[in-house]
């Protein structure tokens, strides 16, 4: 059991000391009055300690997001909403589900990431489009502006307008992208929830609390 458990930590770096220690105490002590002596009794009884390791980093990972959430303090950051996805989809690759579960909730997964990431690079399109043809139009204009000093202020007015439209609308895409990626991660975390299931461990604990 002792090699089980130091397995574990080990693989609970990414965690907090007290969040490490926490999950490592409790597992500890549910081996311990289950009477589970040996690393293949604990694999048996709660999975290999890669994948109990998977399930947990997943599981601190959208507790910390839902308790920002509920404080009301939550700012959009993508890099913990990717962090989060990641530890996911790891701890899903590491259930022992049926092959056509498995490959319907992956297909379905991609599915949805394909479609997200298609609507951001059509609005990042958009955007260096107009980007650009603001930049050939000021250029035209700049470039006439001696034969026709009117036709050339109005093409670079257009050039300018265009340019600094996109700019004004910078935060709206940024605003955009975090939000695709965090709604990427709410439906990750949805699939997660009808996947991956309690473990022996965490189904005792939660009977006690009853």
């Amino acid at each position: 059991m002792n090699d089980y458990i130091e397995e574990l930590k080990s693989l609970l770096t990414q965690l907090a000391a007290e969040e490490r220690s926490d999950v490592v105490d409790f597992y500890t002590e549910y081996l311990q009055d289950g009477h589970f002596k040996t690393y293949n009794d604990c694999v048996r009884e709660l999975g290999t300690p890669h994948q109990l390791a998977r399930k947990v980093l997943a599981d601190y990972s959208i507790k910390n997001l839902n308790t920002a959430s509920r404080s009301g303090n939550r700012t959009s950051h993508p890099r913990d909403d990717v962090k989060t996805i990641w530890l996911m989809v790891l701890a899903v690759l590491s259930t022992p589900i049926t092959i056509p579960l498995a490959l319907g909730a992956i297909g379905l997964f991609i599915g949805v990431v394909a479609v997200a990431i298609s609507v951001l690079l059509a609005v990042l399109g958009v955007g260096f489009g107009v980007v650009f043809g603001g930049l050939v139009s000021f250029a035209t204009g700049i470039s006439v502006v001696g034969s026709d000093f009117w036709v050339g202020m109005f093409y670079s007015g257009i050039g300018l307008v265009a340019i600094g439209a996109v700019i004004v609308l910078i935060p709206t895409f940024k605003s955009l992208f975090d939000g695709t990626i965090h709604g990427i991660t709410l439906f990750s975390k949805w699939l997660y929830d009808k996947l991956v299931t309690r473990n022996r461990a965490e189904k005792h604990e939660r009977g006690q609390r009853k």
